[in-house]
């Protein structure tokens, strides 16, 4: 689903929703319209940026010490 193609649809939904009903309308469009545009939520956004952090501050362990095995290794 493209941009347009959402606001169309919410266009859609405010000319034939009631008042009452069209908060309600609104956020079910916009979920199924952004659901089908392939984007997260700041939620799993951010439990991804959490865990690629830890991730690089442990290969950032590693790669320390890989260096002093490394350096031990070393004739010298």
């Amino acid at each position: 689903m493209t941009l347009d193609e959402l606001v169309a649809q919410l266009k859609s939904v405010l000319a034939n929703a009631p008042g009452e009903d069209l908060q309600k309308n609104l956020r079910a469009t916009l979920r199924a319209g952004l659901a089908r545009m392939d984007v997260v939520t700041r939620e799993d956004f951010d439990v991804q940026r959490e865990l690629l952090a830890s991730l690089r501050a442990q290969l950032d362990e590693l790669r320390a010490k890989v260096d002093a095995l490394e350096k031990d290794k070393t004739p010298g």
